[in-house]
């Protein structure tokens, strides 16, 4: 298990979450400003969900704080924030991002599974898309609820949504990558160009690509984070509500990306069951 949560850091090192969605240099003003806004754009729900201003003056622990634009946004509304990554280089910008936007907050290197707080201080576990990403996610949940205050602390927590669109389409693709290394490249292709002749004016290839050579737990970790992921894993409603089983008060509602939302422009409400991210809130 050690080895790959080192895989996982060493990974986040090397790629800090949507560092490459900015063409500043990392660590300058700008660098934060353009990837604030395509996070904004891509993810605008986080900020509603959430709810930075009523955290004014509570003591919140962000589990996995990226390059910073949540955690950020609480020291901004007045928490007490402190926030955790096991990614060094992570950690590294955004210190620079507190001290750029004249804010404080408190950092530390530690593990979701092994959280280095006492019993009942926070009123305010929040972690976006993180704890997928740990092996032993049911420890990180039972950790994190260990350290929130009792009777009103509260945990929002974003998981990927194994029942989305999203993940129908990366397991489709998984399908294809069995059928090769079942059949192999060859048979295949020549089963598609029967069925669909058309595709076959372009000159035919006889390797695989990178792509096509993931199995289905590398596919799924390529395709939610980049490739070269380590980990990654998708939960249901079901997974969900079992790991918070010892919380009250659970509402689970999934959202999608603005880039996939017209899949659900027909009715919000399927948005609601069958989006990408799926969000926890519950009470201690």
């Amino acid at each position: 298990m050690e080895e790959i949560k080192k895989k996982v850091q060493e990974w986040w090192d090397s790629s800090p979450c949507c560092s490459n969605m900015a063409k500043a240099a990392p660590g300058t003003r700008r660098f934060y400003e353009e990837v604030d806004a395509y996070k904004d754009e891509y993810e605008p729900f986080t900020n509603h969900i959430a709810d930075y201003a009523s955290w004014n003056g509570k003591n919140v622990l962000e589990i996995g704080c990226g390059l910073g634009k949540d955690f950020s946004r609480f020291a901004s509304a007045g928490a007490a924030a402190i926030s955790i990554d096991m990614s060094i280089e992570s950690l590294k910008l955004t210190k620079k991002r507190l001290e750029i936007f004249g804010l404080k907050g408190n950092l530390c290197l530690a593990d979701a599974e092994n959280l280095p707080f006492k019993d009942d201080v926070f009123d305010l576990v929040f972690s976006w898309g993180v704890l997928h990403h740990t092996p032993d996610t049911q420890k990180a949940v039972d950790e994190l609820y260990r350290c929130l205050k009792p009777q009103k602390g509260k945990a929002i927590i974003m998981l990927y949504n194994k029942h989305s669109f999203y993940n129908f389409k990366i397991a489709i693709a998984g399908l294809k990558s069995i059928l090769i290394s079942t059949f192999g490249l060859k048979l295949l292709l020549s089963v598609k160009r029967l069925v669909l002749p058309w595709k076959w004016f372009k000159k035919s290839r006889t390797e695989l690509t990178e792509w096509e050579k993931l199995n289905g737990a590398q596919l799924l970790a390529a395709c939610s984070d980049g490739f070269g992921n380590p980990l990654s894993k998708v939960y249901s409603r079901r997974d969900a509500l079992n790991m918070f089983s010892k919380f009250r008060n659970i509402n689970i509602q999934a959202y999608e990306s603005t880039n996939n939302r017209f899949i659900f422009k027909v009715s919000k409400a399927i948005e609601r069951y069958f989006g990408w991210f799926m969000v926890i809130k519950a009470e201690k």
